[in-house]
């Protein structure tokens, strides 16, 4: 096997030639144009229609269909029934398909116990992975392999993402056809009743907000919601991270505190950041290698009532796990030298 040469490189800038640099670059700036225009385009087409007489047939017609896509959204909302996920899509998209080889994108081998949880009947596991980094590309990227990882629980594990993105059209799309749910927690009980699996980035946008360059850390100490969740459904947490992510993105502190007051009225994480070229729209190449540890199993002593206590104990033991599974792997992940900081 050629892994034990890849791991060498793991967790080190890679250099990709300078056509890759410009694939990279051109599907960034896809996605990213592609998303402004539809969101612009939905605003002010609609505007322009009512404000100008005889606007012509052509904008009378993109106007309905914004109006019949809005209606549909609303209407049907996909992001809260696990309807939206599109299996071809997230596992062979050519942008997708670019960028996991750009950032040398790959997952661990699993350790035996988790293989073992994972094969039995009915097993349900919540994925707790970080860090969110700059952008949380890793999340758009590993969907399409995790049915590899976890071949039983084929097309059963969801993601959680934040409420805004599916209000955003393109963006919207995108976040549906890669397997992700609402993040609210009415959502997340929805898909652990179903007997499906729950992926969570628990530090969210205040891990994003605290992102910096070459400084591994996930927000966690003030996240107990996602272990409060796996006691009430008695479902294994299962401590995970992604080694790479805070390589790509040298991000900016300046007007910390206003943008940080944007995210918690509002839900919007605004980042300050420069990746490849300096643009804050595509990311250095830094090898992206996602590990999982061993299932952490609890339980309550009322099942499904977990008390303050119990949940305490659960994620102190959690926050204890990553950083284990964090030592474990950094030095053959070439960041031998760095800790994970827990804020």
């Amino acid at each position: 096997s050629d892994l034990p040469r890849r791991r060498e490189k793991m967790g080190r800038m890679l250099k990709p030639s300078f056509g890759m640099q410009l694939g990279a670059t051109f599907w960034c700036v896809f996605v990213y144009a592609g998303a402004t225009v539809s969101i612009l385009g939905s605003l002010l087409v609609p505007i322009y229609a009512l404000v100008t007489p005889n606007a012509g047939t052509t904008v009378y017609v993109i106007t309905a269909l914004i109006f019949a896509y809005a209606g549909g959204a609303v209407i049907y909302r996909p992001e809260f029934k696990l309807h939206g996920k599109w299996d071809w899509f997230a596992k062979h998209a050519p942008n997708i398909v670019f960028m996991r080889k750009y950032l040398g994108f790959e997952i661990a081998p699993l350790p035996p116990k988790l293989i073992e949880a994972e094969r039995k009947e009915g097993a349900q596991f919540l994925i707790a992975i970080g860090p969110h980094g700059g952008d949380s590309m890793f999340r758009i990227l590993i969907e399409g392999l995790l049915d590899e990882a976890f071949p039983t629980m084929h097309g059963k594990i969801y993601t959680l993402a934040a409420s805004i993105l599916f209000y955003l059209p393109f963006l919207r799309q995108l976040t549906l056809w890669t397997g992700c749910v609402d993040a609210r927690r009415s959502v997340a009980e929805r898909v652990l009743r179903k007997g499906c699996s729950v992926l969570v980035i628990p530090g969210g946008e205040a891990e994003q907000l605290l992102t910096t360059e070459g400084e591994e850390a996930l927000y966690l100490r003030d996240r107990k919601g996602f272990v409060r969740l796996a006691l009430r459904f008695g479902v294994p947490i299962v401590p995970s991270y992604v080694f790479g992510v805070v390589d790509t993105y040298a991000c900016s502190k300046w007007m910390y505190g206003p943008r940080y007051a944007i995210m918690k009225r509002l839900g919007v994480c605004i980042m300050l950041m420069s990746g490849l070229w300096g643009s804050s729209v595509c990311p250095k190449a830094a090898k992206h290698t996602a590990v999982f540890g061993e299932p952490l199993s609890w339980v309550c002593t009322t099942p499904g009532e977990p008390t303050k206590e119990e949940v305490d104990k659960a994620h102190a033991e959690y926050m204890v796990a990553v950083v284990a599974l964090f030592d474990k792997h950094k030095a053959s992940m070439g960041v031998g030298d760095r800790k994970l900081v827990l804020h």
